[in-house]
């Protein structure tokens, strides 16, 4: 197994003005909770936190963050990038570049074996997603499998919308959506941090269930640098 590792930004951290998703609840994405890192997960059970496997890396991050800011929400970014968003107003508010991390994240799972989100199991395009459902970097899927992603960023008198394409055509993508949700052409799409794409569909009127994509190799992102700026906080 490839171990997390996580590398701090030289402080004061860099802002990041580039892809971002904003949490939807107060429950959704990475999260610190007893002083751990981890997501909640909902099933049939209820709500459980899996927390990342506890190791040096999972140690480096949790300490930064909970020292700094006492906690909260951070996003990995499927090109290796760590983004914490600033509270309290942490959606139309400031956003640093803390670090970068390697390797996989594995979950554990109370009870069960734990959970590697770079082998999450032999899936096929249409498999329901048994994984967090609720993390990584939200962009659309055209038809003709090219990955979107829009955000935005605050400004002087409000703020700036950015819509851009992060990836080209993939002809492998589009299919394994075609597979996710038959009679669609794109779509909503969740891009986890080790490259895993997945999505959510509605299978009865107030069911919704995740279903795996495919796989974005994280190394092959195209250079996002551009969007660290130099003003650091």
């Amino acid at each position: 197994m490839n171990t997390f590792a996580f590398q701090p930004e030289p402080q004061p951290f860099p802002q990041w003005m580039g892809p971002f998703s904003p949490a939807r609840g107060t429950s959704s994405g990475f999260r610190f909770h007893q002083g751990r890192l981890g997501t909640w997960v909902s099933d049939d059970s209820g709500r459980t936190f899996w927390p990342v496997v506890d190791n040096p890396g999972a140690q480096e991050i949790a300490a930064l963050v909970t020292g700094k800011w006492g906690g909260g929400r951070v996003l990995f970014l499927p090109n290796g990038f760590v983004v914490k968003p600033l509270q309290p107003d942490e959606e139309v508010g400031q956003r640093m570049l803390i670090g970068r991390f390697h390797g996989a994240i594995v979950l554990e799972r109370p009870g069960q074996r734990s959970f590697d989100l770079s082998k999450p199991g032999a899936l096929r395009p249409g498999d329901p997603w048994r994984g967090p459902a609720t993390t990584g970097l939200e962009c659309a899927i055209r038809s003709d499998g090219a990955l979107v992603c829009s955000w935005y960023h605050p400004t002087r008198f409000g703020r700036d919308d950015v819509s851009q394409p992060l990836r080209g055509p993939d002809p492998s993508l589009a299919a394994g959506f075609r597979a996710a949700r038959p009679g669609d052409n794109g779509g909503g799409v969740r891009i986890t941090a080790n490259g895993h794409v997945i999505t959510n569909r509605q299978d009865e009127p107030e069911t919704w269930v995740s279903i795996y994509i495919g796989w974005v190799d994280p190394i092959s992102w195209t250079d996002w640098t551009t969007w660290i700026t130099e003003e650091r906080t």
